[in-house]
């Protein structure tokens, strides 16, 4: 976790490749986020290594097969899992000298697809990288075992394995005989050895209370399938659902549907609404203000929504990264985050917790906690690592007697087994005796606090002095030493002790008290005795797809008051411009974020010294005409009297029938970025090397969508003596990623024709298309034909149909539309 994994595996290869004469090849099999980091890490450490990234759809895949299948001899190849898993056969044709997995705990399950397929693959030697080779049980250790050393650890034995060190933490001789059993396997790196001028890392858990919506809420949700707590049967999956919503409701209530006020504003209520938020609004404050930065980290995208609308209020800057930003994007908002002065980075815990160097925050927040620790300690690494060079914060937020309290307290279980394996037989993990997983009853687990948290349905939320809490801070930095409560020892202890837990000498215990057992029974009696009533009033209120909230059943039931026609009516305007106003709002947030995107993609372009060929939209063009001119009315000064007419031409529209005026050609095109083969494709390869080069670049640089056009010279190869050729590309057509074509989409075609109007005006230009969708079958050639007098030949652009001879013999003529049918002159 940020000691240095990639740049050892890299020193290993020089080493093979210098000392012991093996050329490889070495396979490195990563997480898609630190993909482009491998990269770079290995031209910048191993510059003589030659390193081939294999990624991409499966047509660019396929290229990329030919082409190492020609090539004589590469050193690293570089690709992901998922990648691995779909193109198996072709990657176990190689016989790889080491087979590197980073993030090695996805073969934590010796059972999973990819731990049975590299199994299969022809490997001289197995490296496995992970901060955390153990997360929850020792089925885990003796998978990544089972795949280093398969002879010696077969995975028949791993339940004799398991048997005989599962009360290691109780008897020292197991422990001893486990670490030396481990030690010809496992190269551990600890902070306190490879990393001594590391500045210290402190950890501080602040409980926040609740709000009065959210204590009505999660009680709501408590009470919504009593079947959960009585019934045994599918009782596990029924109370893991109650636990998830619980989260969410002290997370923030606006994860409900239905449950944020109308007209959907963003304002203070956001906050107000959530203990949790009304903390992090002052904490946020309160680092802002002193000059931090933060990484904050969620379980949930949707709560990651929120924070965001809730950035967009207060103004901050921010970049954000989940499960669904695509490898370019995650990369450029790395690279934003580390050489601008961004606030924040948003980051759902799973997806941003693996591979990302983030040393330019000095302050991690986790809104909320994993069910598995090892996963928040190794989002905390992403700024504790080396480069770093300031004091590191590490603050969780828990909601003060709710269930995430008990959370926290089962993964301390989960770190001390991990401590008492791995970390050498240091067991200075306090008398705390862990929770063992058979004991955590979920049932349980969702009662603990409750004779707190519902003595009152008013808000919990406090005030707190946070520089108490925190430390002191200077010039935007954390001063180490600061915190009162901060405990001694080793900062590699600190990761997997239990402190993080236990706060102020409480210990939380893993079972609810006597009195959250009598507060639950009462809220049920009383959910009961509600049913009752309204079951013999005939109006069954609850159900598994609602909450039935009690306190508010006594409302339901009253009669419906009667409105007067006027009321109705009033009501209905109000609904209607609560509507109308809610559209204007998320337009408007639609058009920030393409604003941002496009920020983003523009600077993207500019570190990779991209330059669009793309021609402008019809709008911003239209600004630069002449006042009072409408293109409607736009003429162009040709001789020909017969502009406003197609000509229809035998011949190679890449060879346009041009006079002395500049010519552009037109193609229709996909948005997959992959060249074509045969037909229109080829002939244009042989006219120009330009064409196939930008339209590829275009397609890596996100530069292709529907109703753009490409306009380029394609006169490098062949020109004419008067006159410049040019070639326009419509994205006209979808490729999926199943690699599915669609037929050309009209819509883009109009959008393309209207762009290539206003630049083949500007520059004097005729036009030239071939038969457009000749060979799609039930291609609407007539519509075709109309959007092509419409915008060019009815505007005065002199415009070339081409019909492609059949025989070579055939001459080239041009003639003009003879009737209205559209039948053509031979």
């Amino acid at each position: 976790m940020g000691l240095g994994k990639t740049c050892q595996t890299i020193a290993l290869f020089i080493y093979l490749t210098g000392r012991l004469n093996d050329e490889g090849p070495f396979l490195i099999l990563c997480p898609l986020s630190v993909l482009s980091n491998w990269k770079e890490e290995i031209e910048r450490f191993a510059p003589g290594l030659s390193c081939i990234t294999y990624t991409g759809d499966k047509e660019e895949r396929a290229h990329l097969q030919q082409d190492l299948k020609q090539k004589p001899h590469f050193h690293v190849l570089l690709t992901t899992y998922e990648i691995c898993l779909k193109d198996t056969s072709f990657l176990k044709s190689f016989h790889w000298s080491i087979l590197v997995v980073d993030e090695a705990h996805r073969l934590k399950n010796q059972t999973s697809l990819l731990h049975k397929t590299l199994s299969e693959f022809s490997v001289v030697f197995n490296l496995l990288l992970t901060g955390t080779p153990i997360q929850n049980s020792l089925q885990e250790l003796y998978s990544l075992l089972s795949f280093v050393e398969p002879d010696v650890f077969s995975k028949e034995q791993v339940e004799d394995f398991v048997q005989r060190y599962q009360d290691i933490e109780q008897e020292s001789e197991s422990a001893s005989e486990l670490h030396k059993l481990l030690q010809p396997f496992l190269l551990r790196r600890v902070k306190a050895d490879v990393a001594t001028e590391l500045p210290k890392k402190t950890e501080v858990v602040i409980y926040h209370g609740m709000s009065a919506l959210q204590k009505k809420y999660y009680k709501a949700i408590l009470m919504k399938d009593l079947d959960a707590f009585e019934n045994e049967m599918a009782k596990k999956v029924k109370l893991q659902n109650v636990l998830s919503q619980l989260r969410k409701c002290v997370d923030h209530p606006y994860l409900f549907d239905g449950v944020e006020p109308e007209p959907f504003e963003i304002g203070e209520h956001l906050i107000e609404a959530s203990g949790k938020l009304h903390l992090l609004d002052k904490l946020l404050a309160y680092l802002y203000s002193r000059g931090h930065r933060v990484l904050l980290f969620s379980q949930m995208t949707q709560m990651l929504d929120i924070l965001q609308d809730y950035m967009d209020y207060r103004g901050y800057s921010y970049e954000r990264v989940d499960g669904s930003v695509r490898g370019e994007e995650r990369y450029l908002a790395i690279k934003n985050f580390g050489q601008q002065p961004i606030f924040i980075f948003l980051l759902s815990t799973r997806a941003g917790g693996v591979g990302m160097n983030l040393t330019a925050a000095d302050t991690v927040i986790f809104v909320d906690s994993d069910f598995n620790p090892q996963n928040d300690l190794q989002a905390a690494s992403r700024a504790h690592r080396i480069g770093q060079n300031k004091s590191v914060k590490v603050i969780r937020l828990i909601g003060r007697d709710t269930v995430e309290e008990i959370i926290c307290r089962k993964a301390t279980s989960k770190l001390q087994l991990t401590s008492t394996i791995i970390e050498g037989g240091h067991f200075t993990l306090g008398a705390q005796k862990p929770a063992a997983d058979a004991d955590f009853q979920l049932g349980e687990i969702l009662k603990f606090g409750l004779d707190k948290l519902l003595s009152s349905e008013g808000s919990s939320i406090d005030e707190i002095d946070l520089e108490s809490i925190l430390g002191e801070t200077k010039d935007g930095q954390w001063i180490s030493g600061a915190l009162p409560l901060a405990k001694e020892g080793s900062r590699e202890q600190e990761e997997g002790k239990n402190h993080m837990y236990l706060f102020e000498g409480k210990d939380y215990s893993r079972e609810p008290s006597k009195e959250d057992r009598k507060s639950f029974e009462q809220l049920v009696n009383l959910q009961k005795t509600l049913l009752e009533k309204t079951s013999q009033e005939g109006r069954l209120l609850r159900n598994k797809g609602s909450v039935l909230i009690p306190g508010l059943v006594e409302r339901s039931t009253k009669r419906k008051q009667i409105l007067s026609p006027e009321e109705l009516e009033d009501r209905r305007q109000k609904r209607q411009e609560a509507v109308a106003k809610r559209k204007r709002l998320i337009e408007e947030k639609k058009r920030i974020k393409e604003k941002v995107e496009h920020k983003k993609k523009m600077a993207w372009w500019e570190s990779n010294n991209y330059q669009s060929f793309c021609l402008p939209s019809e709008e911003s063009e239209s600004e630069d005409l002449e006042d009072g001119e409408h293109e409607s009315s736009a003429q162009i000064d040709y001789e020909d009297s017969d502009s406003n007419s197609i000509k229809y031409v035998i011949g190679d529209v890449t060879h346009p029938q041009a006079g002395v005026e500049d010519a552009v050609i037109v193609q229709c095109i996909d948005d997959s970025g992959h060249w074509g083969r045969g037909g229109l494709f080829t002939a244009l390869e042989k006219r120009s090397t330009e064409p196939r080069k930008i339209y590829e670049l275009a397609g890596k640089m996100k530069d292709l969508s529907l109703g753009s056009v490409l306009l380029f010279p394609i006169d490098d190869k062949e020109s004419r003596s008067k006159g410049q050729d040019l070639l326009a590309l419509i994205v006209a057509q979808h490729r999926d990623r199943s690699n599915v074509l669609s037929g050309i989409k009209v819509a883009a075609l109009e959008e393309g024709l209207k762009k290539i109007f206003l630049a083949a005006k500007k520059k004097k230009a005729s036009v030239h298309l071939p038969r457009i969708g000749h060979a799609t079958k039930g291609f609407n050639w007539y519509g075709t034909e109309r959007l092509i007098r419409k915008y060019l030949a009815a505007k005065g652009i002199p415009t070339y149909i081409y019909y492609f001879p059949r025989n070579k013999s055939a001459i080239p003529h041009a003639q003009s539309s003879p009737s209205s049918s559209g039948q053509l002159v031979p």
